[in-house]
């Protein structure tokens, strides 16, 4: 296939990769002044290219609807000469786990723990949309050049709940399958952590659990067999991230994690039990943190610069009191990572996950909090003084109040979707 020099706005300048079902170009975006890369389907006729296209406008609905910084982002999507394409932010110099699963290559575990984490958490936040990845494998994971982990390839996923038509039957690869997956069941987000556990168990033992010589043999083993214990293979790591592979890897659903942000808060209390310096992050690393949360898209780097220097840096552990109800509102707060829920007298009514913001109403309204926020897990905040939005330059304020409106219809629709449902049922 020929490089072309323009894809719709876009200027060609390279090729990052090709494969069976795509090729990835390098392009520039005239407008941001930005590389993107952009996915194109090749493939021009036959009952490929039927899959291949509606492969590709699957994953543009459902990856474009999320927004994550561990989530590959797609930006926009069309045609080129009768081929299909999606653009995705481009990541310079990122790797995919694929380079980490040998034993000549492994990670130190340390380093494990944070990728799964990531993964685990990106996966929560997916899922609390109603997504479902279905091909979580090395190859799907990158690892930026700062550590960072970027979920992508969105092609076969589908909504948990969903009347629309979706790619449906046994695609991905079989040896990052669950049972149920095989054994074309009606699948819950439940099938990505058996996935991701997979790649857990690959990056600490660099072998996979499930072999055979045969792809009939191997889904039979991932159906039938145990695999060996991870700490046959590496004796050498803490007795706890065998147990949580294990468990990730149940083949009874009843026995695995329900969900991914239970796996996260298990690996996030391993860092406990690893030599892992806690050393607080850098002004640097922490204005890298917050940049890459959506919260903060539309903010300049001098506006952001603006909120950090106004801003305090803080970190809870599972189950603190983030904001409790009858709070002064004398601030307001922003999730870098972790997860809470928003609960009014013990009951819970919503959860909130990295870059969103909570506390906000209270500081515009001037009134005391209604609500409690509880971290769910290890959680780390940025908190605003609510002065700062009174004495921000005027560029700050407009991008203050534009997120607090998006905010408050993005959960107001919300609201409106869980009554409508609670009407039908």
């Amino acid at each position: 296939m020929t490089t072309p020099v323009q894809i719709g706005k876009y200027t060609i300048t390279g090729v990052a990769g090709r494969g069976n079902m795509a090729v990835v170009y390098i392009g520039h975006d005239p407008f941001t002044d930005q590389d993107v890369a952009i996915k194109v389907c090749p493939v021009t006729a036959g009952s490929g290219f039927k899959i291949a296209r509606k492969l590709f406008f699957n994953e543009a609905h459902t990856a474009g609807s999320l927004e994550h910084p561990n989530i590959l982002s797609v930006q926009d999507g069309g045609e080129h000469e009768g081929c299909p394409y999606i653009v995705m932010e481009y990541i310079d110099g990122a790797d995919t786990l694929r380079s980490y699963i040998c034993p000549s290559t492994l990670l130190p575990i340390t380093r494990v723990v944070e990728i799964l984490y990531q993964c685990a958490k990106a996966l929560d936040y997916a899922h609390r949309r109603g997504v479902i990845h279905r091909d979580i494998k090395p190859s799907n994971i990158m690892l930026t050049r700062d550590g960072n982990v970027k979920i992508g390839d969105f092609g076969i996923a589908q909504y948990a709940l969903s009347d629309q038509t979706q790619v449906m039957g046994m695609l991905g690869s079989p040896r990052y399958m669950s049972p149920e997956q095989i054994r074309e069941e009606e699948l819950t987000h439940q099938c990505d952590i058996f996935s991701l556990g997979v790649v857990a168990y690959e990056l600490v033992t660099g072998a996979p659990p499930f072999v055979g010589k045969t792809i009939a043999q191997l889904v039979r083993r991932i159906v039938e067999s145990e695999p060996t214990p991870v700490a046959d293979l590496r004796p050498d790591v803490p007795a706890a991230l065998p147990t949580l592979i294990a468990r990730a890897l149940a083949k009874n659903t009843s026995n695995r994690y329900e969900y991914a942000h239970e796996m996260a808060a298990d690996l996030a209390s391993l860092f406990g039990q690893l030599d892992h310096a806690h050393s607080p992050p850098s002004s640097e690393e922490r204005f890298a943190q917050v940049r890459a949360l959506a919260f903060f898209n539309e903010f300049s780097d001098a506006e952001l610069q603006e909120v950090m220097q106004a801003s305090t840096w803080r970190s809870a552990e599972s189950g603190t009191t983030l904001l409790g109800e009858d709070t002064p509102a004398s601030a307001f707060y922003i999730l870098v990572s972790g997860a809470a829920s928003v609960r009014v007298n013990n009951t819970e009514i919503s959860r909130l996950f990295d870059g969103e913001c909570f506390g906000e109403m209270a500081v515009i309204s001037g009134k005391t909090r209604g609500a409690s926020v509880i971290a769910d897990d290890q959680c780390t905040l940025l908190r605003v003084d609510s002065r700062h939005i009174e004495h921000a330059s005027s560029g700050c304020r407009l991008r203050f109040n534009e997120k607090f409106l998006q905010t408050l219809i993005e959960r107001l629709s919300r609201s409106n979707e869980r009554l409508a449902k609670l009407l039908t049922n």
